[in-house]
This record gives structure tokens, sequence and C-alpha cells, in this order.
């Protein structure tokens, strides 16, 4: 081997113990450690590990002033917001984990209740559909006020009021429905009509509805109370439901609270008459029909 031959494979040789040599000085040890779920709802365990060196110095920082030295645990958040995890090794290499904390949903008192779905009104010798609804219950007992005895047992029931002799338009009567998991009787109110007064005319229930919301709305018109008479309605007709079916002079259409806001702006707008559509179940208004023109 020539001498010339001789120095390419020594410098060669020595080229390759140099980078060998730069690259064990210069590369880092990458941490070995992770963060389990990284999206939980409040209160529940985020699990936290790391395996990087068994001897290291570890720093786990949560995002909320809360701090642990430990390789691995459980951690808790008790208010949701996205959280930053920062894990220090050694002062020196560090990793970040991103975690998203969700509300913990708020079981209501109220949908536990057992409830009275039915009308608020209705005729004598009608039909009348009553539900009970929620709370998980199973045993019923309806007792409707005009007999003195258990009515039904079934879940929904149907019932009818008899013919009473009086001289005042409407008799009311008090619901009374037991279930397997109530103490006490729940109780609803019902107002039942004559069908027939020879002293005066028929009075129908959604007639009488259909003028109240006519004159709640006029008010709303001539630029009383938005709020006031909008909430009445909304409330005690409704069930709440502001994208309730309005159809204006059986061209147009709008949900109840698009149209009540367009009564404030549109002024001289005079009320004809309104019709309704209830809910056989629920006696919530699910249509109205207005007659209505410009002055």
């Amino acid at each position: 081997m020539n001498s010339k031959m001789t120095l390419s494979v020594r410098a060669l040789f020595f080229t390759l113990i140099v980078l060998s040599g730069l690259y064990q000085y210069t590369a880092e040890p990458t941490i070995r450690a992770k963060v389990d779920p990284i999206q939980q709802v409040e209160g529940q365990p985020i699990h936290y590990a790391d395996s990087t060196d068994e001897e290291g110095r570890r720093h786990w920082e949560f995002g909320n002033g809360q701090e642990s030295r430990v390789s691995k645990g459980d951690f808790y958040y008790y208010k949701a917001g996205t959280y930053l995890i920062r894990l220090t090794i050694d002062n020196k290499l560090t990793k970040t984990f991103s975690v998203v904390i969700t509300p913990k949903k708020i079981v209501q008192a109220q949908d536990s209740l057992v409830k009275i779905k039915g009308p608020s009104s209705g005729y004598e010798r009608e039909k009348m559909v009553f539900t009970a609804e929620g709370g998980g219950a199973r045993q019923f007992s309806w007792r409707f006020g005009a007999s003195g005895q258990i009515d039904s047992r079934d879940q929904t029931a149907i019932y009818s009021y008899p013919m009473v002799e009086s001289y005042t338009p409407f008799q009311t009567y008090r619901i009374e429905l037991m279930t397997d998991v109530t103490k006490y009787p729940v109780v609803k109110e019902v107002r039942v009509f004559k069908g027939f007064n020879k002293f005066a005319p028929t009075i129908d229930s959604l007639d009488i509805t259909g003028n109240d919301v006519k004159r709640r709305l006029q008010l709303i018109a001539d630029g009383q109370s938005f709020n006031v008479h909008y909430n009445y309605l909304l409330k005690r007709y409704l069930c709440e439901k502001n994208n309730t079916i309005v159809r204006i002079n059986e061209a147009k259409i709008n949900d109840f609270y698009s149209y009540c806001m367009g009564l404030q702006f549109d002024r001289g707008v005079r009320i004809d008459g309104v019709t309704v559509t209830a809910d056989s179940l629920t006696s919530c208004l699910v249509r109205l029909n207005v007659t209505q023109h410009n002055q």
C-alpha cells in the first residue's frame, strides 16, 4: 500500500471517529412521558407518567398552581378550561401537554319530578287526555275530583267530566296523581266549562285564549312594554317555545319571537283577530293565525 493511500485511509478513519464523537456529544435524550386523557370532565382523574430516566429530577406543573415531583400519579381539575401541563427533567429537558376540561353536567332536580301533562281547561263530557311524565314512576293512581274515587291506574288517562247543575260558567276541579315514587299527590287544576248554557253563549276556551293573545299583541304593536307582554304570552300559552309558528293573513309565516319583534317597528298595525291551535296533550299553543292590517 503506498503512502498516499495510507494517508487517505487514516484520514477517513479519523473523520469517522470525530463524527461519531460529535453525534454522541450533541444527541439529547428525549422525554418519554404521557398525559391521559387530554379531554376530561371536571372532577375526573387525569393520569400522568414519565419513564425518561429513573434517576432524573422531575418537575410536573399542572397549569393551576399545583406541582408534583413524582414520576406518575393522578391529578384532578375542578374548574373547566384549557390547561398546559409542563414536565421538566433535570432543569433542562421540557415537554408540554394541553388538557381540555369540560363542565360537569348538572342533573337538575326538576328532571326527576313527576309532572302532569294535559289541558288546563275543557268542556263537560269532552274527552280530556292527561299523562304522567318524569321521575321514572311505574304505578299510577288518578283522581280527577268529580267521582270521589280512583278514576284510572294508567300512565295516560282519558277522562270526561260530567254535566252539573250550576249557575257559574265553569267548574274548577283538582286533579291528584299518586305514583310509586311520590310521597304526596301531584296536583293540577282544570277548569271545565259548560257546553251549553241557555243564559249565556257557548264558551270556547280557545276563543278566550285567542282574544287574550290578540289583546297582548296589540299592546306590543302600540309600543307598550315588549318584555312584559311577550314574556306573558310565551310563558302562559306557548310553554316558552319562541319558535311557535305564526301565520299572518294566511300568507306570511314567522316564528313567534320574530313576529313580535316586527310588531315593535311596523307602526300602525291593527290586530283584527287571532285563532290558535293547541297541543291536545300539553295544551301548549303550537300555531297562531293572525289577521291584521295597517292603518
